[in-house]
């Protein structure tokens, strides 16, 4: 009896760290890290703006709806793992994404960050197209695309994100969200994504 319980404590406390690891390398979370940086590194106060335009056009409307949904019932997690729920999180994220884009390319004029959302959306795409055969990982795409680029942007912080991919892969796999090979796949989608988005750039 104590083994049993024992084993359901360890399990319990497997979930919680990977539920941890997965909300701090959510793909909002990172994706905020890398348009944050770049103005932090370069000191510029004005990169503040940047930074809350994104957070109130794309990340604040994603999380309640998110939250939403799951409240709803819509949703069985805020991971809408179920085809039909990840479906309506891609419409949904490509739906901001091009709010955030107009913004971006009419307002801020920032070229790096327009180029990175329109990535950002190709990630989607591609994801949403392969999803009959492949449930690509996005939180693993996300992670390698953000941590590939902050390696050249300030190599501290890429780092510091591509550390995360390895815990990130054992997480998804712990709480059942996707198999070893839909994780190996996200992290080859991200980092194709970084390559395409550098030579894109310059």
């Amino acid at each position: 009896m104590r083994k049993l319980l024992g084993g359901h404590k360890s399990r319990e406390m497997k979930v919680l760290a990977a539920r941890i690891i997965s909300i701090v390398a959510h793909p909002l979370t990172l994706l905020t890290l890398l348009i944050a940086v770049p103005f932090l590194e370069r000191d510029r106060p004005s990169g503040i703006y940047s930074i809350l335009a994104f957070i109130g056009i794309l990340c604040l409307p994603l999380v309640i709806l998110m939250w939403r949904f799951v409240a709803s019932g819509q949703w069985t997690t805020v991971d809408a793992s179920g085809k039909d729920e990840r479906r309506s999180l891609i419409n949904i994220s490509l739906g901001l994404i091009l709010v955030a884009a107009a913004y971006f390319w009419l307002i801020d004029r920032s070229t790096p960050v327009l180029l990175g959302l329109l990535m950002g959306a190709v990630i989607l795409i591609i994801a949403a197209a392969l999803s009959r055969w492949l449930k690509i990982s996005l939180h693993l795409a996300f992670a390698s695309f953000c941590g590939s680029i902050l390696l050249r942007v300030s190599w501290p912080y890429g780092v510091l994100v591509l550390l995360l991919v390895p815990p990130l892969v054992w997480s998804r796999l712990i709480l059942s969200r996707h198999i070893l090979a839909e994780t190996v796949s996200g992290i080859l989608l991200g980092t194709s994504a970084a390559i395409v988005f550098f030579r894109l750039l310059y």
